[in-house]
């Protein structure tokens, strides 16, 4: 049942986990730490109704606990953060961080929702993962394609350089 579990969904989670993170390293963690969540709960005789959801939505909350204990870190930190230097990349790296910038521009809850439907949840798969009602799945993902567009366009500068959904992953 794990293994099966784990070749069936390590793939999309780590994708996902690696856009919501922004970092290949933290997305490489909280897969693994997703799955032994998986490992002890199936040791325990236990297994999720809908797996794979239930895979995201322990994935979706450890980023959540693992941000707030970053942002606590950075803070205590700030003063002794060396600054960014800008690095040149070619056209198709730079639009990779431009819609990596779009992203995280917009809010934790359109970002989730725009990034599980981009792995090919239905709607009803997302809001149990995300823990908003099925109704309103629709509407955050309109909201969330319309203001990714917006931020887009404007990091971008034109319109005919917006990428199509199969260019997220």
């Amino acid at each position: 049942m794990f293994q099966e579990a784990f070749d069936r969904n390590a793939p999309a989670l780590f994708r996902y986990l690696r856009r919501l993170t922004g970092s290949r390293q933290q997305a490489e963690d909280l897969t693994q730490e997703t799955f032994l969540k998986l490992h002890v709960q199936l040791t325990d005789g236990t297994t999720p109704d809908n797996v794979r959801a239930w895979l995201f939505r322990v994935a979706t909350n450890l980023a959540r606990d693992r941000q707030k204990s970053q942002i606590r870190s950075l803070v205590r930190e700030l003063a002794h953060a060396p600054a960014a230097l800008p690095v040149d990349f070619r056209t198709h790296v730079e639009q990779r961080q431009q819609v990596s910038r779009a992203l995280a521009r917009l809010t934790p809850r359109m970002r989730q929702v725009l990034l599980l439907h981009a792995e090919g949840f239905r709607y009803r798969e997302i809001a149990e993962i995300a823990g908003i009602e099925v109704g309103y799945v629709g509407v955050l993902l309109q909201r969330a394609r319309a203001e990714f567009r917006k931020i887009y366009e404007e990091i971008d500068g034109q319109t005919r350089g917006f990428p199509t959904q199969r260019r997220l992953r």
